[in-house]
């Protein structure tokens, strides 16, 4: 079996030299002794053994992402939201030398066998965890875990990733109401537990409270995918719905809703406002440009791989609870009334 040991006599250097270049530190190795080594490499078709260096340092350097599955055998990356998500998460764990493992999960004890199993430093939770699961995860894992859209609202010793999720509802619905609406729905799946719907919610409610449209509260109890939001948009056409505006949860909800309003020949934003939340890339290619309570996803999955990393290597880490900031994308798709 080819060793370090082996590739360092070939190329004329230490074995140090060679470890250096192959766990990427290459600040103290010339760009010529790089190459050469990254040459010998490839020629004689050398492949680092991550289980032996697993046992020596007492590391796997893989760090499991695990997604909420509550429709089994759902294909969950369809959603966009996710697909960004995981995409900037999986690059900032690559830039960082560690590798990257997903799995949908249906229930919590799945994850943790996983995480037995594959002896991962870490890992990051992509969906909306209940109070209940974030503790059972924290008790029953012995690795350090980051939740995403997550809410901690206990001050918990949790690490968590949020949103300002309740002034995203908040702007999001003051915009409809300066633009003269009154009626205004608010679409999105609500339950009894605190969750990122709840928050926006929270603030969809304030929004009317504070311009005296408490009579005018309307919640749309509804999933936020595509396929719903034809179904809703389709309603509103039909006037089961009384709304001159929705704030839809979701964007991809919202961009159904447009279409679902526009087969029954109800035109956005002619005669119905919508404004979406997240801004993802898609929004870029549909017409009209959706208006978009913006996030930023590449900001939101980094710091979690960052606060994930922090927590690995025992580094101190002030903030536990990172909320990171929200914003109106103003767009084409509201009309003032």
């Amino acid at each position: 079996m080819l060793t370090l040991k082996d590739i360092a006599k070939e190329a004329g250097v230490s074995v140090m030299t060679v470890s250096n270049v192959i766990n990427g530190k290459k600040s103290k190795v010339s760009k010529q002794t790089i190459e050469r080594v990254q040459k010998i490499i490839r020629d004689l078709h050398y492949t680092p053994n991550l289980n032996a260096r697993s046992l020596a340092k007492h590391e796997s350097r893989l760090i499991a992402v695990f997604v909420s599955s509550y429709v089994s055998q759902e294909n969950l990356f369809k959603d966009p939201y996710v697909s960004d998500l995981f995409g900037e998460i999986e690059a900032a764990i690559h830039e960082s030398g560690y590798y990257t493992i997903i799995q949908t999960v249906e229930e919590p004890q799945h994850a943790i066998n996983l995480l037995q199993n594959w002896q991962a430093d870490g890992a990051i939770f992509l969906s909306n965890q209940s109070a209940d699961n974030m503790k059972f995860y924290s008790e029953y894992c012995q690795c350090p875990l980051v939740f995403i859209d997550s809410t901690n609202n206990k001050k918990n010793d949790y690490l968590t990733i949020e949103i300002d999720d309740r002034k995203g509802g908040y702007i999001a619905t003051k915009y409809l109401i300066e633009n003269g609406h009154k009626k205004i729905a608010f679409a999105g799946f609500l339950d009894e537990k605190e969750s990122v719907i709840k928050e926006r919610y929270k603030g969809y409610v304030k929004a009317m409270e504070e311009a005296g449209y408490k009579k005018f509260i309307n919640q749309l109890q509804t999933a936020t995918t595509y396929e719903e939001g034809i179904k809703r948009g389709i309603e509103i056409a039909s006037r089961k719905i009384d709304a001159t505006a929705v704030f839809a949860t979701a964007d991809l909800f919202a961009l159904g809703l447009i279409e679902g309003a526009k087969q029954k020949g109800l035109a956005v934003p002619k005669n119905l406002s919508v404004v979406g939340f997240d801004n993802l890339s898609l929004c870029n290619y549909v017409s009209p440009r959706l208006t978009t309570v913006s996030q930023d996803i590449s900001h939101k999955g980094r710091s979690a791989v960052e606060l994930l990393l922090k927590a690995i290597k025992k580094e101190e880490i002030e903030n536990r609870r990172v909320i990171c900031d929200v914003e109106l994308e103003i767009c084409q798709t509201v009309r003032k009334i």
